[in-house]
């Protein structure tokens, strides 16, 4: 039923619980995972406003943020690794990140996501976090927030 299932992640406690809920799922349905991570791209304009302490081995903050996108992912994969999944593959996108995780959706006709209610954005969405909420009302696919 559930053959591949998408879990979007930034890194947060909810975005882990999702990882290891659809471990489960996956198990259950001998289902692939696929764990992604979307970084908010930055115009070349607020690039030059950032605060954020780039260091010297980047060109950009797209850059340092991608870096910590794949340590978001490596960490996801592991805790997948640990309950026993072995058909894993990450993904690291760039850009709204509601939109990406739906694009990325659609591109690999995913069966399920599986997201966390509250990640790391702003409080946009309140009570569902604005990109769960997002995802949620318009994904083509059933969607299980956790």
């Amino acid at each position: 039923m559930f053959q591949k299932i998408l879990v979007p992640i930034d890194g947060s406690e909810k975005s882990i619980e999702a990882v290891k809920v659809a471990s489960n799922i996956a198990k259950t349905y001998d289902g692939e995972m696929l764990i992604l991570s979307v970084f908010r791209h930055h115009s070349l304009m607020e690039r030059s406003f950032s605060m954020a302490g780039v260091s010297k081995r980047t060109e950009s903050l797209d850059e340092t943020l991608s870096a910590y996108a794949k340590e978001i992912v490596e960490e996801g994969k592991n805790v997948a690794k640990e309950l026993g999944i072995t058909k894993i593959r990450g993904f690291v996108r760039g850009g709204q990140i509601a939109k990406q995780i739906l694009s990325f959706a659609k591109k690999s006709e995913v069966d399920l996501i599986v997201i966390g209610s509250q990640g790391q954005g702003d409080l946009t969405g309140y009570l569902l976090g604005g990109v769960s909420h997002k995802v949620a009302g318009l994904a083509k696919c059933p969607v299980m927030v956790i």
